[in-house]
């Protein structure tokens, strides 16, 4: 497929998306007659979707320039990062340098978005490149749990700890998208499948939740006391890692910490595992060290790897490792644009305010107007 067909089929996409949930057009236009951006350089990390791309279309119109970098090469559309560069936005896609997140420093932006918190953590670690920064936006909880780690000299709104993230896209997304992608990849009806889900946030029960509606018998696992009860009272087995591995043939881990399943965990497990990751990056599921451990390979489809582990049962993996429900850009769009709208409000907000530095909690005039627009859009405007 040629650089321009690839173009054509993520405008087609943007399009489609836009035709049944225009959340992002009315503020394009707004934009678009506001020019908030205007004189401002801003520094993107995102995954490269079709659904980012609705989102930065739209910003564009609003003036300033735009440099984007894309947050993993697994999610990365290629004919998305053609299609932001016909909106005329600098696109620093993964694998073209060992540091991109560099690239988009060195054009001096004055405000950050960031998935992930790798392009903040960045520019926090250069001086000249923190002191230009007047604000900052992360979306996820991986990235604001590593933001909290840092001494931030400039303001960051986090968007992933407000009321709409958590209890939309979080739990909605990410929960219908999932099965979805599981589906789609291996042909498995999840009626009678037993599920494992680790980690009960909203992720973690969004996944849960539209298990079960589909037929399956879900247990969790969750470490922390509250949230395992709440998993309790919502009526699953909350067992053991161990002992969920060994009665589970789907296993999804939504918990934000590094490797919380790998080889060792793996050796009781069921044979025939699916293992499948719902957090932001790829190290939920400690894949190198399962490769490392296998004693056999097999490449079933695109994205589907059956592991052999020695002394151990056989164990595919979806997606190597990275969130399933983003390398398939599957599930409705709808809930992804909504924290997209909240990320575009709040951006436009920043420019008319000046941010203490540290961590600041998304303003609730930003969710509550992203809330309307969205009802809008439903065609529930009433009130």
């Amino acid at each position: 497929m040629s650089t321009d067909e690839r173009s054509a089929r993520a405008a087609a996409e943007v399009a489609r998306i836009n035709a049944f949930f225009p959340i992002m057009p009315v503020l394009g236009n707004r934009w678009a007659r506001t020019r908030p951006f205007e004189g401002r350089t801003i520094g993107i990390s995102a995954h490269l979707t079709t659904l980012t791309a609705a989102l930065v279309r739209e910003l564009v119109l609003g003036g300033g320039k735009w440099v984007v970098v894309g947050a993993s090469e697994a999610t990365t559309d290629q004919g998305v990062v053609n299609l932001l560069r016909d909106f005329g936005v600098e696109v620093c896609a993964p694998g073209s340098r060992d540091e991109p997140y560099d690239l988009v420093l060195e054009h001096e932006p004055d405000m950050l978005a960031d998935v992930g918190g790798e392009l903040i953590a960045r520019a926090v670690a250069q001086p000249e490149a923190a002191a230009r920064v007047k604000a900052a936006v992360e979306v996820t909880k991986t990235g604001v749990t590593r933001l909290q780690e840092l001494d931030l000299p400039f303001g960051v709104v986090n968007i992933n700890d407000g009321r709409l993230k958590p209890w939309i896209e979080n739990r909605h997304g990410v929960g219908e998208g999932l099965w979805h992608a599981v589906q789609t990849l291996t042909g498995m009806h999840l009626s009678g499948r037993r599920v494992g889900v680790i980690g009960y946030g909203p992720v973690g029960r969004g996944v849960a939740a539209y298990a079960r509606a589909a037929g399956a018998n879900v247990q969790v696992v969750e470490k922390h006391p509250i949230r395992r009860l709440y998993a309790h009272y919502d009526g699953y087995p909350a067992p053991s890692l161990e002992q969920l591995l060994s009665q589970v043939g789907i296993v999804v881990t939504c918990c934000g910490s590094k490797r919380v399943v790998g080889a060792e965990q793996l050796g009781r497990a069921t044979d025939g595992l699916v293992m499948v990751n719902a957090g932001h990056g790829n190290d939920e599921i400690d894949v190198r060290g399962i490769k490392a451990a296998a004693g056999g390979v097999d490449h079933v489809a695109d994205h589907v790897v059956r592991y052999r582990l020695e002394d151990g049962p056989t164990v595919v993996l979806l997606a190597d490792g990275h969130p399933l429900n983003i390398v398939m850009n599957s599930g409705s769009p709808e809930p992804v644009l909504l924290h997209f709208a909240v990320l575009g409000l709040t951006l436009e907000w920043l420019t008319r305010t000046t941010l203490p530095a540290g961590e600041n909690p998304v303003p609730v005039a930003i969710e509550e107007e992203a809330a309307g627009l969205a009802l809008q859009a439903l065609g529930m405007g009433h009130g």
